[in-house]
């Protein structure tokens, strides 16, 4: 869901075309120079070092272009050709491309992406990795039955959920048809930290969070079942322009993909929230320990 939030900043930069201060000034046809970019929140900017890490070691001139801002602009500057790679997320892209895709399980989706995705683009092997929305609770509250998605349904009524502000209109109508759900309330919460919190302190029951938050498991809190597939899967996975990449180039980001579980991406993540580590870092060592 954070995938779909629009960066109004980086659409005022990116349309008046401010120069130097322009995220896509830099062209990726310049002297063979692979430009990668990523979306602007820090888990895309750390798999945007790692990609450009891997891509080195193939003796490509990399430059990264971090933090361009919402979907719309990152694939239309893959498109053009602006960027040469980006990481994405297998449903969410889907759903930007075709907002009538049904597809929920993993192959499933990343089948029907590589059909929709346009001429101009495509895409290498995903990762098994996943950061995918989830539905959490506090162990005491999974203690007293609540374990799934399932579960909820009798129970729905008596609960608060805090989510970001457009889960009320993205879910409401399709978790009350999959689960019978119909929440006592559906709380706008900043995600993240404020989100924990506030399950945490028991402003609300249950919180929509996302796969690889290192805080699930800092704060010993149990992600719900989602039997039916109500989420999407939403494998890392990345987007090329055509033609771009050498043999060699896609074969070092599938290697990379390999490598990539969402038990690391959530280790990563912590090292990045909780440490404090440097995204560039994080990459170096990963490509040291990834065979590349």
């Amino acid at each position: 869901m954070k995938r779909f939030l629009a960066c109004a900043a980086a659409a005022a930069l990116l349309l008046t075309g401010c120069g130097s201060q322009d995220p896509l000034a830099a062209s990726g046809n310049q002297g063979g120079t692979l430009v990668v970019g990523s979306a602007d929140f820090a888990e895309s900017e750390l798999l945007m070092h790692i990609y450009a890490e891997a891509l080195k070691t193939t003796g490509a001139d990399v430059q990264t272009k971090p933090r361009i801002g919402a979907r719309e602009f990152y694939v239309n500057a893959v498109r053009n050709g602006e960027l040469s790679v980006v990481p994405d997320y297998t449903g969410n892209l889907l759903a930007y491309l075709d907002p009538q895709a049904t597809a929920t399980e993993s192959q499933q989706v990343y089948d029907q992406l590589a059909k929709t995705v346009p001429g101009e683009m495509e895409l290498l092997a995903q990762s098994p990795a996943e950061d995918s929305d989830v539905l959490t609770v506090t162990a005491a509250t999974a203690d007293s039955g609540l374990r799934s998605m399932a579960d909820l349904g009798p129970r729905c009524g008596e609960l608060v959920l805090g989510a970001p502000a457009e889960w009320k209109s993205r879910w409401e109508a399709k978790i009350a048809e999959d689960y019978g759900c119909k929440f006592k309330e559906i709380r706008p919460v900043e995600a993240g930290t404020i989100t924990v919190n506030a399950l945490t302190d028991g402003q609300i029951q249950v919180a929509n969070l996302f796969t690889t938050s290192s805080q699930i498991a800092e704060k010993n809190l149990v992600k719900l079942d989602d039997p039916k597939n109500m989420f999407p899967a939403q494998n890392v996975v990345p987007l090329v322009h055509k033609g771009k990449l050498t043999p060699e180039q896609g074969a070092a980001l599938d290697k990379v993909s390999q490598a990539l579980t969402t038990e690391k991406l959530t280790d990563l993540n912590r090292r990045l929230e909780v440490d404090k580590a440097n995204p560039a870092d994080l990459a170096k060592e990963f490509i040291a320990t990834a065979g590349l």
